[in-house]
């Protein structure tokens, strides 16, 4: 495997040599516009509305039922468990995918820092798809793609204690939750173990700010004890 990053980074860097000389040189006009077109690029591949694509397959429009986002948990609600299987693994390849990509050529062509924004504009995307008029879902399948690509065992760690939290709570918010601490705590470790970049402790950051934010509506909720657990059929 290390082999093949080797490989693929010297086929990578003749292409972008300008770009990296630039970067490096401090052209700030350049600098800029690639980092933004990187951030850009990990922010439409988070933007591509998996569970309203899927859930359409399926005739729903996951948009105009339950709470109207587009995550696993209300295309279950709405389509099924096929459907949701289908959206979980797209919401996370969404953020592996770029994410691992960007891992690969750094240091040299993508900076750790402009890695660990393009992560959480994975993120972004997906609770803000500019697809749907930047409207989506929580982002914990695309978060845990995001640490996953970062370093794949940060990925793993945090989806099965998510899986965990799930287990004991039934709350889809407390997974999600669970994801975003787990996530940031896990890096932290990584980066003190200098395993990984300190600069992803920035996705961390991020990723758990996106989140948690987009999950005040349903702490409302459970406060309020209202909140809906995972497989109790809706109340008439």
């Amino acid at each position: 495997m290390g082999n093949f990053y080797y490989l693929l980074k010297l086929l990578i860097h003749p292409t972008y040599r300008k770009i990296c000389n630039y970067n490096y040189n401090g052209d700030v006009l350049m600098t800029y516009i690639y980092t933004m077109g990187i951030i850009f690029f990990a922010y439409l591949c988070g933007s591509i509305p998996v569970g309203y694509l899927v859930a359409k397959l399926y005739g729903v429009d996951v948009t105009q039922s339950g709470s109207g986002r587009i995550g696993g948990t209300n295309v279950l609600r709405a389509a099924g468990g096929g459907a949701a299987g289908l959206t979980v693994f797209g919401d996370v390849m969404k953020g592996l995918i770029p994410v691992f990509f960007l891992v690969i050529i750094s240091p040299h062509i993508s900076p750790y820092w402009v890695t660990a924004l393009a992560a959480s504009a994975t993120v972004l995307g997906h609770n803000f798809s500019i697809f749907l008029g930047f409207r989506g879902g929580v982002g914990a399948g695309t978060a845990v793609g995001s640490f996953g690509g970062l370093y794949l065992w940060v990925g793993l760690l945090a989806a099965i204690l998510a899986i965990i939290a799930l287990a004991i709570s039934r709350y889809a918010s407390i997974l999600s939750t669970t994801v975003a601490i787990s996530g940031l705590l896990l890096l932290i470790i990584c980066a003190f173990l200098q395993i990984t970049p300190y600069e992803y402790i920035l996705t961390g950051v991020l990723n758990s700010v996106i989140i948690l934010n987009a999950l005040r509506p349903n702490y409302a909720r459970i406060r309020a004890g209202t909140e809906r657990k995972v497989g109790t059929p809706k109340s008439n």
